[in-house]
């Protein structure tokens, strides 16, 4: 008689335990199933209304570009160094009549640039041609750095907004090497953005929108692309000041500037690569402290045989 109750409940154990297996193994196939992106699809469906607000934004501000070029007489973008001469002299004599005239072309150049570098549309060298012939070598140079490092801002907060499902799909690998790069240089961050920035043939929009994503204080983004960018600019606006004698933007970049550019980048790489060793020195005289100090510690407990 006692039997019967024994064995319907290990029969009732054991079909709870099928249920159990059978549910845990319909799990883990379905993840198999599933792709290697499909986290970052989700992502990417979670963003979404973000990344609409965004493209909204775009398009309304590429709006407002259009009508703030029709609001100058006869401007328009320039695409070549000939459209730069043409657009400095109308500019020019536009801005020469009254200060309401150059407040108008400086506030209209501004904005221009800064949606430019904001969502990084290729061109910036024509305006800074045209910054330096509108405004002198010094004053073009400080202006587009400063309108540089405030759109490259832009393009910071919007990948802070958005920018992560879209980085860990389709730019991984390389939002990977640059994170080990920055981990490497973290103690010496600012001087390491710092010779990135100087040197015009790194991938500034990509460093642009992966700065968030890896950390980067919005501090040092903004000043090292401020001081960064300050060698490139000086070269175009400087060749702008001359544009007269320039038929090609080829003529800007000649090699001994290049070289110079180079030399300066490198300087940039020296207090990095001293704290490095100065760390790496410190490092060393602590752990020798230490090992000393464990060394007196034996020999005080008497464990030395």
């Amino acid at each position: 008689m006692s039997t019967i109750p024994v064995m319907k409940e290990i029969s009732r154990t054991s079909s709870i335990n099928d249920s159990i297996i059978e549910i845990s193994l319909t799990s883990d196939t379905d993840e198999l199933k599933l792709p290697k992106n499909k986290t970052s699809s989700i992502l990417i469906v979670n963003f979404m209304p973000r990344i609409v607000f965004v493209l909204g934004l775009a398009f309304i501000l590429l709006y407002v570009i259009l009508l703030l070029i029709q609001s100058i007489p006869n401007l328009s973008l320039p695409r070549s160094v000939e459209g730069v001469k043409y657009q400095a002299i109308i500019l020019e004599n536009y801005s020469n009549e009254t200060w309401q005239g150059y407040l108008h072309i400086l506030v209209v150049f501004s904005l221009i640039y800064i949606c430019k570098q904001t969502f990084s549309i290729p061109g910036a060298i024509f305006l800074n041609l045209l910054a330096g012939a509108l405004y002198g070598t010094i004053i073009a140079t400080l202006l587009t750095s400063l309108l540089t490092a405030i759109g490259a801002s832009g393009a910071y907060l919007i990948s802070k907004f958005i920018g992560q499902p879209i980085m860990n799909q389709f730019l991984s690998n390389k939002l990977n090497y640059l994170r080990k790069q920055v981990n490497e240089n973290r103690d010496g961050l600012f001087y390491y953005l710092l010779f990135i920035r100087m040197f015009p043939l790194s991938p500034w929009w990509f460093l642009n929108i992966a700065s968030p994503l890896l950390y980067i204080p919005f501090g040092i983004f903004f000043t090292t692309m401020f001081f960064g960018s300050i060698s490139y600019n000086l070269a175009c606006a400087q060749a702008g000041d001359i544009l007269s004698e320039l038929s090609s933007t080829t003529d800007i970049w000649q090699p001994m500037l290049i070289f110079k550019m180079f030399l300066v980048s490198l300087l940039s790489l020296l207090p990095p690569l001293y704290t490095k060793k100065f760390k790496s020195n410190n490092t060393i005289i602590k752990s020798t402290k230490n090992s000393f100090n464990e060394q007196l510690i034996i020999i005080e407990t008497g464990q030395i045989i």
